[in-house]
């Protein structure tokens, strides 16, 4: 992932240097050309060789005859639609530079002359995913964007991810979003990239109004049949089911809700405000209420499936140490061995998935606003002290503070292995594999998003080593996201 800071809602967009975002326009002449777009602006500066070879793969297979969708065939024959190419999908880097090329693609909608407009964004990345770790990633790059846009929602169209009427909405636009990657079962989705496709749900809208939408649905659906033999099942109309069911391709179960969240206003927002201080080792946590975790304690719970916990350094420089179990079999617990195997690096952000020893998800890493925590080492115990600093055995340590909560609802303590440590910066030398702990890089106010993946017991505490919060212990909160 590029090592970029994510922004908080409201927030300046960085700039080009900043983000090094690559977004074009077909050239008029010569199509197969890319334009460099900056802003209001058009350049003569050509599009490097892999801007080049994605593009050419994207107009060849949008324009291929058998391909379904002719609004798609339109917006690329008119050379009506931009498109950008970007990092990882769902990484800071992307995030950043997507919003300010979607933000003007939006802005400059009105001069695009054409009766279908698209933006293409392209993402360097991850090709070798599955379809249901593709929807996990779709979903935490639109999260993320989300949370990037200073905009209200589209009030042409709903907000609420499960309403009929709801479409995703950037810049007060509300766009049908069309996932492409590798992994699809879907030939019509299947691109060798990860890609996003944001239609302006507007069009769609004037074509029922001149009566030819239902004509160019037929068409569609007719030619997805002769490409493949059906119709994609997950295919609805506008107020039918949510829209969100179709984004990614999948054809999702029918107790699928989609993992996003709509910022509530001030009492959504992870800035300063109440918190209800913890005074016992377990809590029944309300969503929408912030809790705060003193200084060397910790804290356990339950979380529910398709929930998000939402964890904040109010203070800065302050780690958290994460520990879960499943809540059907507390054998089955976080494995941060399985996570970074999977994940396939040290350092898991955005879009990542922690795993458990029985290699089942359990968490999907949303909002990131800091990029850097630590998988690798285990919580700090009263042995650790003895051992390493000389202490007589009564400094706090988070193995204590996870083990009395956590039993509490029946886990061992021998059970307790590495933990998730939020905010932590652990580095590596690559030729010795010597390890040195800096400062977190959080600041007052930083946070991170994680999605339950299965109904769980959950242990937090607010670190309680001083090597590892730069000196200074203070506490950490946490919530349950309101929906």
């Amino acid at each position: 992932m590029v090592d970029l800071p994510a922004f908080a809602p409201g927030s300046p967009i960085p700039d080009e240097a900043e983000v090094g975002a690559r977004c074009y326009r077909p050239d008029p002449g010569h199509p197969e050309r890319l334009l460099r777009v900056d802003g209001d602006e058009v350049a003569e500066t050509p599009a490097d060789l892999t801007a080049t070879a994605m593009h050419g793969a994207f107009r060849a297979f949008v324009l291929d005859p058998h391909y379904p969708c002719v609004g798609a065939r339109s917006a690329v024959h008119n050379n009506s639609y931009r498109l950008g190419v970007y990092d990882a999908l769902g990484s800071p880097g992307a995030t950043a530079a997507l919003a300010r090329d979607l933000a003007a693609f939006t802005a400059g909608l009105d001069d695009i002359d054409a009766a279908f407009a698209t933006f293409v964004a392209l993402f360097a990345g991850p090709q070798d995913v599955d379809e249901e770790a593709f929807e996990r990633a779709l979903w935490a790059q639109l999260q993320a964007l989300h949370e990037a846009d200073p905009a209200p929602w589209d009030p042409a169209v709903s907000s609420d991810p499960d309403d009929p009427h709801f479409s995703f909405s950037y810049a007060g636009t509300a766009f049908f979003i069309v996932g492409l990657h590798p992994g699809s079962a879907r030939l019509s989705r299947r691109f060798p990239w990860p890609a996003l496709v944001f239609n302006p749900h507007a069009q769609f809208e004037r074509l029922r109004e001149a009566g030819k939408y239902e004509r160019m649905q037929a068409v569609v659906r007719d030619k997805d049949r002769a490409l493949q033999g059906d119709i994609n099942p997950a295919l609805d109309d506008f107020g039918g089911d949510s829209e969100a069911r179709q984004y990614s391709g999948r054809l999702v179960e029918p107790d699928w809700h989609p993992p996003f969240h709509v910022r509530g206003g001030e009492a959504d927002e992870p800035g300063p405000r109440q918190v209800v201080a913890i005074a016992a080792p377990t809590v029944e946590p309300r969503p929408g209420v912030r809790y705060r975790i003193a200084a060397q304690s910790g804290v356990a719970f339950l979380v529910e499936r398709g929930q998000v916990l939402r964890i904040v350094d109010p203070h800065g420089l302050q780690v958290c140490d994460l520990y879960s179990v499943w809540r059907g079999q507390p054998r089955e617990h976080l494995s941060s061995g399985r996570s970074i195997d999977y994940a396939d690096r040290l350092y898991l952000s955005t879009g990542d998935v922690l795993y458990s020893n029985r290699e089942r998800p359990m968490w999907t890493i949303g909002r990131d606003d800091v990029g850097r925590h630590d998988l690798v080492l285990t919580p700090c115990s009263p042995e650790m002290y003895r051992r390493l600093r000389g202490d007589d055995g009564t400094h706090p340590s988070c193995h204590e503070n996870l083990r009395g909560p956590l039993a509490a609802f029946g886990v061992e303590a021998d059970s307790i292995g590495s933990t998730f440590n939020i905010f932590m910066d652990v580095r590596f030398d690559p030729s010795t594999g010597k390890m040195t702990i800096g400062p977190p890089a959080s600041a007052a106010g930083d946070c991170i998003e994680l999605r339950a993946e299965m109904d769980m017991i959950v242990g937090l505490t607010a670190c309680s080593s001083e090597v590892t919060n730069a000196g200074s212990l203070k506490p950490i909160d946490f919530e349950i996201v309101a929906v």
